[in-house]
C-alpha cells in the first residue's frame, strides 16, 4: 500500500507539472545536456530512458569535496557509507556497494575480485582532474551491461585530446581542525592538444597524501585512527589516431597505485579473559590499464568496438589471516565489446556483443592450482521505437552466458512521453542480477572466518542474485530552472550470505536472503536572479532485509531522508560562494535506531587572474561528531576541516 501511494502521488505530480508548464514557450535548459551511459547513444537528459545525474568538471572544481566518492554522496539518491576507517561503499537507491557497476568511459574497472573484503581502490583509481563528467544511473542496467548493475551505473568520463594544447596545474591543502593529524595534500597536471591533423593526446596525472587522522589522540593505543593514511599516485593517457574524416582510433593507458600503510584497525577488550584483541593490516595496489578503441560512422549508423585490459598486484597484509599473513594477489580482467547504432525508420537499433575474463592468482586462498578464471560472453539488444512524435518504447534484452553460472537473460521495458517542450514523463520495469564472484563458487576457495574459530568456503551451486525494479516518474526543465521527482521498488532475491553450521563448525556461502528498498528521490534547482540560485536534492528510503534465518530486518545505516540543500551567490563576475546544508535522517545499526544530524559546508571561488583560481572553504562548518550523538554509529563525519585549492591554466 505504501508503495501504491508513492506512484499515485508521483503520477499526479507529473501531471500537475505537466499541466503547470503546458504553455510555457522559455527555452529548455539542462534536460538538452548530452549523456550516453543508459542507451549507448547520445540523449539527453530528459528523454535518456532512465533517470540520470550528471556531474561536470566544473561541479567538481567548484565543489568541496576531497574525493570522487565524497561528491557522488551529493548527488540524489546516492549514499556513500563508509566503515569505521573511512573506506567507502556507495549505495545507489539503498542497495549496497557490490551491486554498483563502476565504468571509465564505458568500460568496466574492478580490481575488487582478488581483495574482495574492504576493497574501496576504484574510487581512487583515476585523477579528479581528468575527469570530464559523471554520469549516475540511478537504476538497474543490467539490458545493457550485465551483472553487477542491479543497483546502477557510475560512468567516470575522462577529457579528451583538444586540438590546441592547453593545460593546468592544480594543488589543494586541507586541514583539520578537531582531534590530531589528518593533513591532506592533492597535486595534479594535466594537459592536451594535436601533434598534427591526425594525432592527439590528453594526459593527466595526480599525487595525493593522506595522514591519517584521530578523532581524540593519536597516543591512545586503544583507538584505531578515525581515517587511515592514505597514498596514491594516478596517471591517465589517451592518445587519438584520427585515421579519416569518420574513423578513429583511441590508445589507453593508465597507472594507478594506492597505499594504504601498516596500522591498527580493530581493537576490542575482553575484561571476563582479561584479553586485548588488536588487529594490524597494511595493503597496496598496483594497476595498469591498457586499451584500444575503434569508432566510426558509416552511411548506416556507427560503431564503438574497443578492447581494454587491467593488470592488477595487491600486497595485503592482515594479522588477523592465518600465516602467512602477508600475500601477493594478482588480478587480470579482460573487457572486449563490440556494438553498432543505427536508425530504420521510427527505430533507434542498439546490439552488440561483450565478451569478458578474469583471472586471479592467489595460492593461499585457493589451495590446489593457487588461482580462479572465470569467463562470460553476452550478447544485448536495444530498440528504442517511436510510437507517435512524443512517445517513446524502449525494449531492451541481454543474454548472458557464463563458465560458472551458466545462462542468464535480463529484459528492459521502458516508456517515455514528451509531454511538452518543458516536462517529460517516463518509467519503465526491468530485471537484472548480480552473477557470484568467483572466489565464492570455487571449491578450492577457503579463508579463516568466524573470529579466528571457523573457516569460509567457497560453494559451486550458488545462482546469481536476482531483482525486479520498477521507477515512474518526471522531469521538468526550462531556462532557469530545472526539476525532477521519481518514485522507485527494487526486490532482490536469492541474495548471497556466508551461513554458519554448527554441526561442522563451518560458514558457507548459500542464495537465502532478500531486500527491498523504495523510495521517492526529488531534485531541483532555480536561478532566482543572475546573483543567486538554489539546488537540492531529497531522497526517502524505506530499505528491508530477510536473512538467511527468515529474520526480517531493516538494513543498517540507510537513512530514512537525507537532503541537501545549497545557496549560491555570485558576488562580482570573478567571486562567488556557496553554502550547503546536508541533512541525514534516522538510521538504523544491529537494530539500534540512530540519530538524524545536519552538517554544513562553506566554499568560496576567485578568479584572481584570467589564468588563475582560488578556492577556499570549510567542510563541517559546526563540527558535527557522531560519537557524541551516539556510540552505536559505525562511520563517522571528518571534524571540522579547511581547505585551500589553487588551479593555473596554461
Amino acid at each position: 500500500m505504501h508503495f501504491k501511494r508513492k506512484l499515485i502521488v508521483v503520477v499526479l505530480a507529473s501531471l500537475a507539472a505537466g499541466q503547470a508548464v503546458c504553455s510555457a514557450s522559455q527555452e529548455s535548459a539542462d534536460g538538452q545536456q548530452v549523456v550516453v551511459t543508459a542507451t549507448l547513444r547520445n540523449h539527453s537528459i530528459a528523454s535518456a530512458p532512465a533517470f540520470t545525474t550528471v556531474v561536470t568538471a566544473e561541479d567538481i572544481a567548484k565543489s568541496p569535496v576531497n574525493s570522487l566518492a565524497d561528491l557522488l554522496r551529493e548527488t540524489v539518491g546516492v549514499n556513500n557509507q563508509t566503515d569505521g576507517t573511512g573506506r567507502d561503499e556507495i549505495q545507489i537507491r539503498g542497495l549496497g556497494g557490490k551491486y554498483t557497476l563502476m565504468l571509465v568511459n564505458g568500460k568496466r574497472i574492478s580490481s575488487g575480485g582478488a581483495l574482495w573484503r574492504g576493497s574501496d581502490f576504484d574510487f581512487s583509481s583515476i585523477p579528479l582532474n581528468s575527469i570530464k563528467r559523471v554520469e549516475i544511473v540511478r537504476g538497474p542496467m543490467a539490458a545493457l551491461y550485465g551483472s553487477d548493475a542491479i543497483g546502477g551505473v557510475i560512468n567516470i568520463i575522462t577529457k579528451t585530446p583538444a586540438k590546441t594544447w592547453t593545460g593546468t596545474f592544480n594543488t589543494e591543502y586541507r586541514k583539520i581542525a578537531t582531534g590530531e593529524q589528518g593533513d591532506q595534500y592533492r597535486i595534479g597536471a594535466a594537459t592536451s592538444g594535436a601533434f598534427n591533423e591526425q594525432l592527439s593526446m590528453a594526459i593527466s596525472g595526480e599525487v595525493y597524501d593522506r595522514q591519517p587522522w584521530f578523532s581524540t589522540t593519536a597516543s591512545d593505543p586503544t583507538r584505531p585512527a578515525r581515517l587511515e593514511k592514505k597514498q596514491s599516485q594516478n596517471l591517465v593517457t589517451t592518445t587519438t589516431w584520427k585515421l579519416s574524416g569518420t574513423q578513429s582510433l583511441d590508445f589507453d593507458f593508465g597507472y594507478n597505485k594506492d597505499k594504504r600503510p601498516y596500522a591498527l584497525y580493530y581493537y576490542a577488550y575482553y575484561p571476563a579473559y582479561k584479553f586485548e584483541a588488536k588487529d594490524y593490516r597494511e595493503q597496496e595496489i598496483t594497476r595498469y590499464t591498457y586499451g584500444i578503441s575503434h569508432k566510426a560512422s558509416w552511411d548506416w549508423g556507427t560503431t564503438t568496438a574497443f578492447l581494454n585490459q587491467e593488470d592488477a598486484s595487491i600486497d595485503d597484509f592482515n594479522s588477523r589471516y592465518n600465516k602467512p599473513q602477508q600475500r601477493l594477489l594478482k588480478e587480470q580482467n579482460t573487457y572486449a565489446k563490440v556494438y553498432a547504432n543505427m536508425e530504420l525508420g521510427s527505430h533507434g537499433l542498439t546490439a552488440g556483443v561483450d565478451l569478458r575474463r578474469q583471472l586471479i592468482k592467489d595460492p593461499l586462498t585457493y589451495l590446489k592450482t593457487g588461482k580462479i578464471s572465470t569467463r562470460s560472453s553476452a550478447i544485448f539488444a536495444e530498440d528504442e521505437i517511436s510510437l507517435s512524435k512524443d512517445l517513446h518504447l524502449t525494449l531492451a534484452g541481454r543474454v548472458d552466458d557464463s563458465n560458472t553460472f551458466g545462462n542468464h537473460f535480463s529484459p528492459k521495458t521502458y516508456l517515455s512521453y514528451q509531454a511538452n517542450n518543458v516536462v517529460t514523463v517516463k518509467g519503465g520495469i526491468s530485471k537484472a542480477f548480480k552473477a557470484p564472484d568467483a572466489y565464492q563458487l570455487s571449491p578450492e576457495y577457503i579463508v579463516i572466518s568466524c573470529a579466528g574459530a571457523c573457516y569460509l568456503s567457497g560453494n559451486p551451486n550458488l545462482k546469481p542474485e536476482t531483482s525486479t525494479n520498477f521507477e515512474a516518474g518526471f522531469e521538468a526543465h526550462q531556462k532557469g530552472w530545472n526539476m525532477s521527482a521519481v518514485m522507485f521498488k527494487n526486490d532482490v532475491d536469492s541474495m548471497i550470505v556466508s551461513n554458519y553450521d554448527s554441526v561442522k563448525n563451518a560458514r558457507n556461502w548459500i542464495n537465502v536472503a532478500k531486500a527491498k528498498t523504495s523510495g521517492i528521490e526529488l531534485q531541483g534547482d532555480v536561478e532566482i536572479n543572475p546573483a543567486f540560485s538554489i539546488n537540492g536534492n531529497y531522497t526517502h528510503l524505506k530499505a528491508d532485509y530477510t536473512d538467511e534465518r527468515g529474520k526480517e530486518t531493516k538494513l543498517d545505516n540507510r537513512p530514512a531522508n537525507v537532503a541537501k540543500l545549497g545557496v549560491n551567490w555570485k558576488a562580482t563576475e570573478r567571486l562567488q560562494t556557496s553554502l550547503i546544508a546536508h541533512y541525514t535522517g534516522n538510521q538504523f545499526y544491529e537494530g539500534k535506531e540512530l540519530p538524524a544530524y545536519t552538517r554544513l559546508d562553506w566554499n568560496l571561488s576567485a578568479r584572481l587572474q584570467d589564468n588563475l583560481i582560488l578556492r577556499v572553504g570549510v567542510k563541517n562548518l559546526t563540527n558535527v561528531n557522531l560519537e557524541q550523538k551516539s556510540k552505536d554509529f559505525a562511520y563517522f563525519e571528518l571534524g571540522r576541516n579547511y581547505y585551500v585549492s589553487a588551479t593555473l591554466a596554461f
